[in-house]
């Protein structure tokens, strides 16, 4: 494939019409997210063990779905699919009635191949994302503290990381591939090299981020067509454009779940899980530098082999 027809493939990615057609794909009701809490709960109670224990209300963790739309979405319009209040009980899982537009951009900061193309058309569905973002979230609440310190883009990368290894054996591995294609090309796009820190970058990035996503206004249908139609540029001069920021997300949220699974799978074993994760989030979760050897080892070696 060529260069040229990348570039046209992506773009057609990103276009109103390709919105539209994930509106119909992406569409979320109450049944979908319960559905996808009830299968998560049990696997995040073996995860958690003790601090699940003590977290428990009425046998269950304290969570509940509460459907939103991009008018009532907290000030995330249509860019955050489910956010929730930790100091609430029990916590109200605000979820976005339709994913599209962050499922539109997700899939976008996978990269134009055809291998990438095809993993979308196998395993990017609506039940998969929905299953991936309530099992990351359900965790996030009930994990030890990082005593303020903790990253989104590593700290929140490991439970992100560990609802991917709750889908079976063949749609886990191809998550797993599409979040390192997104993370080779996240790399070349943000110029990041071996030999440098690329830690401090990412973080000054997580804050620009969030800052710029939370009060967006992209609620309606108009806000999107000009969402959609600003500069895909995140590294150029001035302000970069809320889609910029949107995909910067994206990309490094790749480049945080490439990094980890790495880590783990390198000195333990995806596969298992329970055997390693809850002394994981016991000790060295609860470390301000944790994950960033593992972000700065993914420079110095090929993803070609992940």
């Amino acid at each position: 494939m060529t260069s040229a027809v990348s570039a046209v493939q992506t773009d057609r990615q990103l276009s109103f019409e390709r919105y539209q057609d994930y509106r119909r794909r992406f569409a979320v009701d109450g049944d979908l997210i319960r559905g996808a809490l009830a299968a998560c709960e049990p696997l995040a109670l073996q995860a958690l063990l003790v601090y699940g224990e003590r977290h428990r209300w009425r046998g269950q963790l304290p969570v509940y779905a509460l459907m939103t739309t991009p008018q009532t979405n907290g000030g995330w319009g249509h860019l955050m699919p489910l956010w929730f209040k930790p100091q609430e009980r029990p916590l109200p899982f605000h979820t976005l009635d339709n994913w599209a537009l962050f499922a539109l951009v997700y899939a976008h900061s996978f990269g134009p191949s055809d291998e990438a193309g095809l993993l979308l058309s196998q395993v990017f569905t609506v039940e998969h994302l929905v299953r991936i973002v309530a099992g990351s979230n359900l965790l996030l609440p009930f994990l030890p503290s990082t005593q303020g310190q903790g990253y989104f883009f590593r700290h929140g990368m490991l439970p992100f990381l560990l609802a991917i290894l709750w889908l079976d054996a063949d749609t886990r591995q191809a998550w797993l591939r599409l979040h390192a294609l997104g993370a080779q090309q996240f790399i070349e796009r943000r110029g990041l090299a071996a030999g440098e820190a690329p830690v401090p970058a990412l973080n000054a990035l997580e804050h620009a981020i969030f800052a710029q996503l939370e009060r967006n206004a992209v609620h309606d249908e108009q806000a999107v067509i000009e969402f959609l139609a600003a500069a895909p540029i995140a590294d150029q001069a001035g302000t970069p454009s809320l889609l910029a920021r949107y995909q910067d997300l994206f990309g490094a949220i790749c480049l945080g779940v490439t990094a980890l699974a790495q880590h783990y799978q390198a000195e333990k074993s995806l596969e298992t899980w329970r055997d390693w994760f809850y002394q994981e989030i016991s000790f060295p979760y609860r470390q301000p530098h944790y994950g960033q050897e593992a972000i700065e080892n993914i420079l110095n070696k090929s993803l070609a082999d992940v």
